[in-house]
């Protein structure tokens, strides 16, 4: 392992003495650091401050019965992460700072740089099962309604509601609560 890889498995919060040998052991140490300088972006996310701990999210992804750095993609299928919405505890509208984002992709899948994007939206209200799905399509029709409202075909994204609030990125080793997630594919 190079020099560099080892000084960045132990820079950060290191929560024991297992997680720092379970990181640093892993040979493919590229995609681990990948996949975290891709989350660390601030371009990555828009909204609020992002309620989820990524050192310990990625340890504990990879600590999962079968997990490998190698799976730590940021893709789903052949769909990549582009974006990650970060709502106030029960908010449904788009945060403000969020819609240059959103144009962004808009654009670029109007353009063909990209095909139909992929928006999944999953909430943890601390309330009922009906409750988080009602939030949780309230924020998917919020995304939705924006992108229609910016002339975008309805054939041009997917949309996923989801009662639980793991993370296709990291399994259940990470609860993203108030969160919509916005996947690009390949342009056609």
């Amino acid at each position: 392992m190079s020099k560099r890889s080892t000084t960045k498995c132990g820079a950060g919060k290191i929560v024991g003495l297992s997680a720092l040998a379970v990181l640093c052991s892993i040979k493919p140490a590229n995609a681990i650091d990948s996949v975290v300088q891709r989350l660390s972006n601030p371009e990555m996310h828009c909204g609020y401050q992002p309620t989820f701990d990524l050192f310990n999210g990625v340890v504990n992804a990879l600590s999962e019965s079968q997990g490998t750095a190698a799976a730590l993609t940021l893709r789903r299928e052949d769909r990549r992460l582009e974006l990650l919405i970060h709502f106030k505890p029960g908010q449904t509208e788009i945060p403000p700072n969020c819609l240059p984002k959103l144009e962004a992709l808009n654009n670029a899948t109007k353009a063909g740089r990209s095909g139909p994007i992929l928006i999944r939206s999953s909430t943890q209200t601390g309330g009922s099962a009906e409750l988080d799905l009602a939030v949780a399509s309230q924020r998917l029709d919020a995304v939705q309604h924006y992108f229609r409202d910016n002339r975008l075909a309805r054939k041009a994204f997917v949309l996923e509601l989801h009662p639980d609030t793991s993370s296709p990125l990291f399994g259940d080793a990470v609860r993203l609560p108030n969160m919509v997630e916005i996947y690009s594919s390949p342009a056609n």
